[in-house]
């Protein structure tokens, strides 16, 4: 395999590419747009293609020659860019946009999962604000709340009041703070347990479990705040067990092949199962088509086999299993918090283009830097884009090392209105 286009532009997209080459000492990503930041041998990124159309991205997938194609990010998978690079004629180790529905529509995938069988919140789906706010009276808290269709990242309310459950559908439906995403909510009963999360690598009827990881949904230290898509992770998760992860392939992975080929879905790429245990029983909280951010920045680093081979061997109807390393690795997300004229994220407005200083002094050994929202500036200077801007990724022998690398790491680097959570991977997300 040569050439490799992997279509997204943030701290996953960069660990997806990382992964490529890291695996393949032959292969180049192409990496569109990507992040002109990047300065790293055979990732190319194209920052000229952007994702408000998918032809010219198909078009530079031919003059390249490419071999296999990964979409990755949530809005081109929504937008149907697989479809197009399939229609073209080349391998798409990623979903089309009717099988990304599992994650397009929470209302489609809870009626999937009653139609096959697989435990999930019990809900209602409603298009009418009044309607919602009418139920979440009736119903009581605590209750959540979820934008049927993506908010990124940002759509979902684990709310312990009527008020705040009143104020989310507020939020989703009138006042639109997530556009298209709050046309529909999806509202469920609220499920009292431990939030375990699960990836798997799906080609046709077969599939791959992927290492495991716990994230830090919450924007602030002691998993408070706001749900924003992810402060951190690390991997492995101390679920990471023959009888965990026996009992997810039963209850879970198992049955939703079932129904992936129930519905002639024909699912290729990543997929990502959020699950809660009550009991000995996990119930679907939500799926992604894709993998998250920022776990793919420490679960795609446990990989050590050939990852091109593998996708491949998955689009031929085979199973190449991976190779999966025993270190520790432990993601700290470095996001643009509040300055002068702005809230910061995820809390509103964003200032762009403050310079970043200190990548000079990691050590990339012990710490690597993923770049989500992160560019170049005309005179060279790497400066800030937008929410999660730097990914820090420590890896170590222990998850406590692993931590320290990835703290060592992020002290040392700088820019206006910096903001990371500081208890990522020592207090667990769900205490």
């Amino acid at each position: 395999m040569d050439n490799v286009i992997v279509v997204d532009y943030s701290g996953r997209g960069h660990a997806i590419a990382d992964l490529f080459v890291r695996t393949d000492p032959g292969v180049t990503v192409h990496y569109l747009p990507g992040c002109e930041a990047i300065k790293q041998d055979r990732i190319v990124s194209q920052p000229q293609l952007a994702f408000d159309d998918p032809a010219p991205m198909v078009q530079y997938a031919r003059d390249v020659s490419a071999d296999l194609v990964l979409v990755g990010h949530p809005r081109a998978l929504a937008a149907g860019y697989s479809d197009r690079f399939l229609e073209a004629g080349f391998p798409v180790i990623s979903p089309t946009e009717r099988a990304a529905m599992l994650e397009t529509s929470k209302d489609y995938t809870k009626r999937l999962c009653a139609k096959y069988g697989i435990k999930t919140a019990a809900h209602r789906t409603f298009d009418d604000a009044d309607e919602a706010i009418d139920h979440i009276r009736e119903v009581g808290a605590p209750i959540v709340i979820k934008g049927d269709t993506s908010c990124q990242g940002n759509g979902v309310f684990v709310c312990h009041t009527v008020r705040d459950a009143v104020a989310a559908v507020e939020r989703l439906m009138v006042s639109r703070d997530f556009g298209s995403g709050g046309d529909r909510v999806v509202i469920e009963e609220f499920l009292d347990g431990k939030e375990l999360l699960y990836f798997a690598l799906v080609g046709g009827d077969n599939y791959l479990l992927l290492p495991s990881a716990v994230d830090y949904p919450r924007s602030e230290d002691g998993n408070q705040g706001p749900m924003c898509g992810g402060m951190g992770a690390f991997s492995p998760a101390p679920y990471e067990t023959y009888t965990d992860v026996k009992r997810f392939e039963r209850q879970m992975m198992r049955p939703l092949m079932t129904a992936i080929a129930g519905e002639g879905l024909d699912y290729f790429g990543f997929i990502y199962l959020d699950c809660m245990l009550v009991g000995d029983q996990l119930y679907l909280i939500e799926i992604n088509a894709r993998m998250g951010d920022p776990e793919a920045e420490v679960v795609l680093p446990r990989i050590t086999s050939d990852f091109g081979a593998t996708c491949t061997a998955l689009l031929d109807g085979r199973v190449q299993p991976l190779t999966i390393s025993d270190e520790h690795f432990v993601d700290v997300a470095a996001t643009q918090g509040p300055t002068p004229g702005y809230q910061g994220w995820p809390y509103g407005t964003v200032g762009r283009g403050y310079p970043i200083t200190g990548l000079d002094t990691l050590t990339p050994e012990t710490c690597r830097v993923f770049y989500g929202a992160a560019r170049t500036l005309a005179d060279g200077t790497l400066a800030t884009d937008g929410g999660k801007c730097l990914h820090f990724t420590g890896r170590g022998a222990t998850r406590a090392e692993a931590r320290a690398n990835a703290y060592r790491g992020i002290a040392g680097v700088h820019f206006a209105g910096i903001r990371y959570r500081t208890d990522i991977a020592e207090a667990m997300p769900w205490d």
